[in-house]
């Protein structure tokens, strides 16, 4: 589950969990882990055990955070080639009562291919989204920061953990 596969020209690669962790840095674990497992649930839905073109894939992110943009990037280098777009409003998954933001994710190729990969709704629960205010308005204290990145962090190896089914909704748009 902490592999990937990717075509890039004419080899295919097999990029680590471990390295997307080392390409971000530990500021977003839980959102670089949610999306390997979206892009690997994507894959799975578009092109069964077949490596995907990386220039071929367009990313529609409905949350625009680091964790999230550096995991697709990584994977897909969509960011870098102008194939990566942020709605936070995308209608699909809005979890977070206190400002739009989406947890949903279109993965489209250029053939018209496309998936729509949800994060469930209970996976998150209130508290994260309490901090991630409090971290917006600089008023967290130093004990919830340190109880947040404690979070961030089990909720990262509960993501990877988890069966996909129970962890994300996919859904085939075309």
């Amino acid at each position: 589950m902490t592999t990937i596969q990717v075509r890039d020209r004419n080899e295919v690669l097999t990029l680590q969990f471990s390295e997307l962790r080392n390409y971000h840095g530990n500021l977003a674990p839980m959102a670089i882990a949610v999306g390997f497992r979206v892009l690997q649930a994507a894959f799975q839905e578009l092109y069964g055990n077949e490596a995907p073109d990386r220039k071929s894939l367009s990313i529609r992110s409905g949350h625009g955070g680091p964790g999230f943009r550096d995991a697709f990037e990584f994977v897909t280098r969509a960011v870098t080639r102008g194939a990566y777009a942020v709605d936070v409003d995308y209608p699909v998954a809005q979890y977070d009562p206190y400002r739009p933001q989406s947890y949903a994710y279109v993965i489209s190729d250029d053939k018209g291919a496309a998936v729509e990969v949800a994060l469930k709704e209970n996976f998150l629960p209130a508290k994260f989204y309490d901090y991630l205010k409090k971290g917006r308005e600089e008023t967290m204290t130093s004990e919830e920061y340190e109880d947040n990145e404690q979070l961030k962090s089990i909720l990262c190896d509960r993501a990877l953990a988890l069966p996909q089914d129970e962890l994300l909704e996919v859904k085939r748009l075309s």
